[in-house]
Parts: structure tokens; sequence; C-alpha cells
């Protein structure tokens, strides 16, 4: 007998199994915001103990970027076809021994390749994490699910400002990086817990036994039989290739997410590498600096659950774009240099919410956009050209910092990046709508003004 996994799915309630692997995704995702921003906090300690200008970093500040970015588009996209779990599990290995082995660095060369193959770590890690739970995820609260898990980004990187001040008292640099490096080799092996995607399974036409099994830990109310088969209402292929993404009716959908994906993953790894050694240059102490730049990843988490909420009432579009236009307010307040402390930390409350909240959102709508065929890969893609977009953000403020720019000028030029974000996602509401029309898998919480 078939039976349709999308209507099973879409009639299930939220059951351990979901619970388990939304939970152990998250887990992957907050452990990448931790090695994110890790590097951020241990720059100026890093640059004072080696005698560097902290602008003299901005390589190997950049170079999980790089590996990111290169795993993104290459490997990342193996999960549409070896499987989520597989590829996860051993990328999750990787960044684990990589962010452990950079504690040993002596030299920005030996760091610099360290930094590189935790970036490829975590580049084929976190697509494959969020198409996981997308895909565990009952439709109809798939994008506020995703969302929520996708917090885990900004947590990790929060928990990795606020733990530096103690750490680098303890053991300096170094220690942040063997806590990241052990932290996340003991969470390797709860992720062995994880099922494989259940639509993966599906669309490959695995055992039907095995997908059976596992919609009746999902769903009660379905029992499997012999003979059942199970179907997607999507178009399923076996080739692994971005054309995918970029089909006439996906196309313009698909390349203005990337535009939005290049900016604001250049603003996030902009302010997440730099806004600590800015307020030290700015004048903070090193520690106030540190634990105010948390607020940036806070804003992030609290602006996470808090878009999370918005979207499910009013669409992921309209909230984006109204974040935005907030957050180049505050970013213009920023750069009059503000001294007062607690106004200082609501802009960058501000700030975080809109920029990493603001990722949050768009991974959510990334992991929502395409078929299961494409998932990873639409994904990977997205995260793949945004990390161009993160390379180039950081980068070029390293080098105006060099030059001895003024703080002011770096938050005043992000405001442009912001406000093309906030005309960009406009625009992509109307292409994802249209967009509609012919990919029935293309969400329907995805849609402008549809609950999530």
């Amino acid at each position: 007998m078939p039976f349709d996994v999308e209507k099973l799915m879409d009639g299930s309630r939220l059951s351990p199994l979901h619970w388990r692997v939304l939970i152990l995704c998250a887990v992957a995702a907050f452990l990448d915001g931790y090695d994110v921003a890790v590097m951020a906090s241990a720059t100026p300690s890093i640059a004072k103990e080696w005698g560097l200008n902290p602008g003299e970093l901005r390589w190997v500040a950049t170079a999980a970027i790089f590996g990111i970015t290169i795993s993104a588009l290459v490997v990342s996209p193996l999960g549409d076809y070896f499987g989520r779990r597989a590829v996860l599990l051993t990328a999750f290995a990787i960044v684990g021994v990589s962010t452990l082995m950079g504690a040993f660095a002596h030299t920005q060369n030996e760091l610099f390749v360290w930094r590189l193959l935790t970036g490829l770590g975590m580049g084929a890690c976190l697509p494959n994490a969020l198409a996981m739970g997308a895909e565990y995820a009952p439709p109809a609260r798939r994008t506020a699910l995703v969302a929520l898990l996708a917090c885990g980004i900004s947590l990790g990187s929060a928990t990795s400002g606020l733990v530096a001040p103690p750490l680098l008292e303890l053991g300096g640099w170094r220690a942040l990086f063997l806590t990241g490096g052990c932290v996340a080799l003991a969470a390797w092996l709860p992720l062995f817990a994880l099922p494989e995607s259940l639509r993966f399974l599906t669309a490959r036409g695995r055992s039907p036994q095995v997908v059976g099994r596992l919609l009746e830990r999902l769903n009660p109310t379905h029992k499997y039989e012999p003979g059942n088969t199970y179907t997607l209402p999507e178009t399923t292929s076996t080739k692994l290739s971005v054309s995918h993404l970029l089909t006439p009716r996906l196309a313009p959908a698909t390349l203005l997410l990337w535009l939005v994906f290049f900016l604001n993953l250049g603003l996030l790894y902009l302010m997440s590498t730099w806004l600590s050694t800015l307020l030290n240059e700015g004048g903070l102490p090193l520690s106030q600096a540190l634990r105010t730049a948390a607020m940036f990843q806070i804003g992030g988490v609290c602006g996470g659950f808090l878009l999370a909420w918005l979207m499910q009432r009013w669409g992921p579009f309209l909230v984006l774009a109204v974040s935005y236009t907030l957050c180049a307010g505050a970013l213009g307040v920023l750069g009059t240099h503000i001294t007062n402390p607690a106004l200082l930390v609501v802009l960058i409350l501000i700030t975080g919410n809109g920029i990493n909240g603001g990722q949050v959102a768009l991974n959510a709508v990334s992991a929502t956009m395409y078929p299961t065929a494409a998932r990873a890969t639409g994904i990977g893609w997205a995260l793949g050209v945004g990390r161009f977009g993160a390379i180039v953000g950081p980068l070029a403020a390293g080098t105006l910092l060099a030059a001895g720019y003024n703080v002011a000028h770096l938050f005043w030029l992000a405001i442009i990046p912001t406000l093309i974000c906030a005309i960009s996602v406009t625009l992509l509401r109307r292409a994802v709508n249209r967009s509609q029309g012919v990919n029935s898998s293309a969400p329907n919480d995805c849609r402008s003004g549809s609950a999530a």
C-alpha cells in the first residue's frame, strides 16, 4: 500500500524521536558557533603574545572561513548522495580534532592550517545538520523549528565570548581551543544516536521497512506492514548537481538568497571576528570588550527565538526586512562612538538581532526552499556563496584597521549591505511565491505571510 511520507509527517506531533534529532542537530550547530567565534576571542591575545598588530592576523582569522567556503560548495552536497548522517559524523570529528590541535600552534602558518581544517569540517557539518533537522520537523512547523535549531549557532558563539575571559586568565588563548576541541570530541559520540534522514531514505528508495519503522515512532497512528511503499510529493534525482537550484522558476529565488547570504555572512563574520578588537581599540579593557562583544551573539540568540516566533505569524520575509532596517539604524548610532556602557550593550544587542538573528532566519528559509534531493546542496551552496562574503568582510575590516581607519567608519560602511539585505528579502518573497506554482515541495511554511 502506498503512503505519502509528507502527509504522515504533517499529521505527527513532536515525538521523542523528533526531539532527539532536533536537539542533537542543535548541539552540532552550537559547537559550530563556538568554533566560529573562538578565533575572534583569541585574536587580541595571540597578537599580543606574538608581537603583532591584530590586523596582521587577518589571514589566520579568516582561515576557517576559507575552509567553510570550500567545504560548503564541494563537500556538504555529498549529504544528498551518501546521506546526512555519514557526512555529519565525519565532518564533526574533523572539527573536534583540528580545533584541539590549534591549541598547539606556534606560528601563524601552523594556526592557519588547523583553522583551515576546522573550516573544512564546519562547512560540511552545518548544512547537513540543518537539512537533517528540516527533514524530521513536521512540515507545518518546519521553518520555526529549524530557526530554533539554528539558534544553537548564535548560542555557541555567545558562549565562546562569555567563557573567553576566565579561560584566557586560566590558560591563555590556547585554553580556548583546548576547551572547544575537547567538548566537540565529547559531543561527537552522542551524534551516533542520530538516525538517517527519513526523507533522504525515501527519496533514495531505501528499505521500506526502515522508513516504516521510523514513521511509526514519529506518527503513532501509522503502522508498518509488509508491502507498504513510501513516496515523497516531489521529483527525485540521483544526480549530485547544483542545477537543481537553478531551474527557471527556482533560479530567481536562489540567486536572491545567495545575495542575502553573501552580504549577511559578510556582516556577521566582520562583527564576530573584529567586534571585540574594535571595542578594545576604542578604549574598553579587553575583558569588558569581550563581554560586550558577546552581546552581539546573545542578540542573535534572543533574536533567533524572537524571529522564529514572529515568522510563525507573519512569514520570514517581512520580519527580516523590518529587522534589517532596525539594525541599520543601530549601526549608524554605533558609528557616533558611544561611550555609555548600557546604550552600547543595547545597540549591539539590536545589531546582533538583525545580523546574527537574521542569519538564523535565513538558514531556516534555505532549509525549507528546496526538495529533499537538493536540500543539503541548497543549504550548502547558500552557505558556501555566503562564505565568500564572510571572507571579504573580515579581510576588508582587517585591512582598514591595519591602515589606521577609524572604528566609526566600519560601522557606517556596514549600513550599506544591511539596507541591501532589507531590499533583497522583500524581492525574495516575490520570487519564492512564484516558485510555489511549479515546485510543490518548496515549502508552504516558506511562503510570505503563511504560518510556519
